[in-house]
């Protein structure tokens, strides 16, 4: 088999996997941490190297990676502490209420990460924050949302691989699509107004009322449009 041949095959069977997994999240998204193993194979590619590569070199991220912020999180029961209505005390409140932890823990953080293991490691752990933030259940239209924000702003192919999943959500379940789509919209209309979350440093805010943090990033009046606002309310008693 010739390097071409090989590469073709790679290529090929990759692509397959992606595939596969993003058809079974579509019809499962309850078992996504499962079914979605394979959207990793597209951040092996050069693609989305440059893609990573491109994020790290903008001036914001690079200011931040010269005085990084803590990747040690205060806890969530010295979060369930904070003010009513901060950053920390809604975190804290989404997590409660969905019964589930940081995706990354601090048992599993280096000592000393790379610029690129710590971009990483905490690019996933803010994921939380920004449901928070954007007032984002764990449903199809909410997982939606975020996702079409990263990958109208980043165009990772990860992302972009994810977002495809949701948008084939509607075809299993045809109850779901008009909330979906209308959260897709809504997920890039922030992205429109912010072109990243990964700068504000959060870590210096947990106390902070989540409502300010709105005020900054200029999110007050799109979040009133948003199709999902409604989980302010339910999730952590604040009108939007």
């Amino acid at each position: 088999m010739s390097e071409q041949q090989f590469v073709q095959a790679s290529f090929s069977k990759g692509a397959a996997k992606m595939a596969l997994s993003i058809l079974q999240t579509a019809k499962r998204p309850d078992k996504a941490l499962q079914h979605g193993k394979y959207f990793g194979v597209s951040g092996t590619t050069k693609l989305s190297e440059e893609c990573l590569e491109r994020i790290i070199e903008t001036p914001n991220v690079q200011s931040l990676l010269a005085d990084r912020p803590s990747l040690e999180w205060p806890s969530l029961e010295q979060m369930a502490t904070m003010p009513k209505g901060s950053l920390g005390w809604c975190v804290q409140k989404r997590l409660e209420k969905l019964g589930i932890s940081f995706l990354v823990q601090e048992s599993r953080i280096p000592e000393t990460p790379t610029d690129l293991e710590y971009g990483i490691i905490r690019a996933v752990r803010l994921h939380e924050i920004h449901h928070t933030v954007l007032g984002l259940p764990i449903t199809g239209a909410g997982e939606a949302t975020a996702t079409a924000f990263y990958a109208s702003t980043d165009s990772m192919p990860y992302d972009i691989g994810v977002m495809t999943s949701w948008m084939l959500r509607g075809s299993y379940a045809p109850d779901e699509r008009r909330l979906i789509w209308d959260g897709i919209g809504f997920g890039i209309a922030v992205g429109q107004t912010i072109p990243e979350l990964f700068s504000p440093r959060w870590e210096e805010g947990w106390e902070r009322p989540i409502t300010d943090w709105h005020k900054e990033l200029g999110l007050t009046d799109l979040l009133k449009e948003s199709p999902l606002k409604d989980d302010f309310m339910s999730t952590y008693g604040i009108s939007i």
